[in-house]
């Protein structure tokens, strides 16, 4: 028996804490609770106590109440009289409790066991249960359950009034086949043989030439045929929510697969497919990379949409399964690895060692192969560093055309970067100088008594700072960075910069 806060302590105050003990320290003590409260009052005496009705009753529960317990109501008329009162309104709750549970008993017992694989969260959304929709997917959440053959966990607990009531209709609902209604439903649309045929023709890609000429129909027959199905397909979508039932049935847990809806709906797999497209569904979306619906609303998928528009045009095979696995965990994303993967390479080919985006020209590739592998620079003009870096480039694209003059590709790799070294070229995006310090020394030429400055004079001056907060260890580098940050400001030449 289990009592309210302020029930609990209104009893206390009549019994006091050590007959409060006595008496519903054990459950079976709730039996002769039961009983007290059918007591009469009024056959109380004022002046001799109780009549020997009431005495009799009160020894005859004497076993199960305790002597002492026995003795204190056969002494306290007032005491009994207010006991009575606080605990008639909660005998009248656990009675009612008792009949809501054994009501829920008969209803799960009731279920139809091919439904008890299924996951229930689905399923409640196809049973529209209306405002306690909400409620449920709390109530299922809290409890942890995810199959419907786990409600009879339910049965163990204390529901209030609206989950009971909204959850007793999902049980009613629940008592019957969910798949095979569904089919059987999808089999009603049919007003004849030849339509189904025609229909699944239309859904297995032929035209509406192809169809007409087929069954000696006219264009616009065929067209009114798949008109008028789909008007009543429409209609069952709203009606029997299928695809949440399917969806509750699918091994994946995160959209609708092809090979599910052909598992459990077979021969009219391809019509439900071809219609469910047609029908744009809010709570189905068709994704073409993942060959199935996404259910519900799909915000993760949205998500997923926006978060490949910021992928770069080149993914490198190595780090691929890292790009993965920290999108997944950064997007929450309820789908597993090799699902994310077939979404985010679903616009790249591959090519290589590495995924493309879209075809690129030659000097993206050696822009990625000096990224990937010169971080420091690579050294220009020489026929041995060409020959590594060719075998670079197709190692990370594959059999892709290569100019035959080593020349031609020094030229395109000059204008990619920027001079670090005598004869040796970087990458800007190699370049690690703050801004601060690269204003000082363009402040520094402004305020230079010379109009022309030689860089070694310049690297020397800055020596110290430079090698402690840049990357730039000579004055070649720092000759590069200046005409790569301020060529529309000064006029470089190969040793100097002039005002």
């Amino acid at each position: 028996m289990v009592l309210d806060l302020e029930t609990k302590a209104q009893i206390i105050t009549i019994l006091g804490e050590e007959m409060f003990d006595v008496c519903l320290e054990k459950p079976d003590k709730a039996a002769a609770f039961s009983w007290l409260l059918s007591l009469s009052i009024a056959e109380f005496d004022k002046e001799n106590g109780l009549d020997s009705v009431i005495s009799n009753k009160l020894l005859e529960s004497k076993e199960e109440l305790g002597e002492e317990l026995c003795i204190w109501y056969s002494k306290n008329r007032k005491g009994l009289v207010d006991i009575l009162t606080i605990l008639s309104s909660y005998n009248q709750t656990y009675e009612n409790a008792k009949q809501t549970k054994e009501k829920y008993k008969r209803l799960f017992e009731a279920l139809d066991s091919n439904n008890y694989d299924a996951r229930i969260i689905p399923l409640t959304l196809a049973s529209r249960p209306g405002d306690g929709t909400n409620r449920l997917w709390e109530l299922f959440e809290r409890t942890k359950i995810v199959y419907v053959r786990d409600l009879g966990r339910l049965l163990t607990m204390t529901l209030d009034e609206t989950d009971s009531i909204e959850l007793f209709k999902l049980l009613q609902w629940l008592s019957e086949d969910k798949l095979a209604t569904l089919i059987n439903e999808l089999h009603s649309l049919f007003k004849r043989t030849r339509d189904k045929d025609i229909i699944r023709k239309r859904a297995r890609g032929a035209t509406l030439e192809e169809t007409s000429t087929h069954y000696g129909l006219t264009h616009e027959g065929v067209r009114m045929i798949g008109k008028k199905f789909q008007t009543r397909f429409d209609r069952y979508i709203s009606r029997i929510m299928p695809h949440y039932i399917l969806y509750a049935f699918s091994k994946n847990t995160c959209y609708l697969s092809i090979e599910d809806i052909n598992e459990r709906l077979s021969d009219l797999s391809d019509i439900f497919t071809y219609c469910l497209k047609l029908n744009n569904c809010s709570a189905a979306h068709w994704s073409d990379q993942l060959n199935g619906f996404i259910i519900g609303d799909g915000k993760w998928y949205e998500q997923l949409i926006d978060y490949k528009k910021g992928l770069p045009e080149i993914l490198d095979c190595e780090s691929l399964d890292d790009l993965i696995t920290d999108m997944i965990d950064n997007l929450a994303l309820p789908i597993v690895f090799d699902d994310a993967q077939r979404l985010v390479l679903a616009d790249y080919h591959l090519s290589g060692k590495v995924f493309l985006k879209k075809k690129i020209n030659l000097s993206r590739m050696y822009y990625a192969v000096l990224e990937k592998y010169y971080p420091d620079g690579i050294k220009l003009y020489d026929n041995y560093e060409a020959i590594r870096f060719r075998n670079y480039v197709r190692g990370l694209f594959g059999d892709v055309y290569l100019p035959k003059n080593n020349r031609a590709i020094d030229v395109r790799l000059t204008d990619l970067t920027i001079l670090c070294d005598r004869g040796k070229r970087i990458l800007p995006s190699g370049i690690k100088i703050s801004i601060e310090l690269l204003r000082k020394i363009h402040d520094a030429i402004i305020e230079f008594d010379r109009n022309e400055i030689m860089f070694i004079e310049l690297f020397e001056r800055f020596k110290v700072e430079l090698l402690a907060n840049s990357n730039i260890t000579n004055k070649y580098f720092l000759q590069g960075v200046l005409k790569q940050n301020y060529s529309n400001e000064f006029n470089f030449t190969r040793y100097t910069c002039k005002k």
